[in-house]
């Protein structure tokens, strides 16, 4: 093997661990989103379910939401 070859394959394998790494992060930041979307979800539903009218319209995008995520 050839300086330049090897040089090349260091270079990419070092490319290749900051991708991954850069992944791995954007995929524990999208997670985060999600359980804080979740959690605001459960907020809206007991406080609209608390009410003594409670809005259809919210009741129907909570159930929808929650569908959605069993499927």
């Amino acid at each position: 093997m050839t300086t330049s070859t090897v040089l090349a394959r260091l270079i990419a394998g070092i490319i290749s661990v900051l991708q991954a790494s850069n992944l791995r992060n954007r995929v524990y930041s999208q997670q985060n989103r999600i359980d804080t979307l979740e959690l605001a979800i459960e907020d809206i539903e007991r406080i609209n379910s608390r009410s003594q009218h409670p809005n259809l319209l919210i009741a129907r995008i909570c159930e929808s939401s929650t569908k959605k995520d069993l499927e």
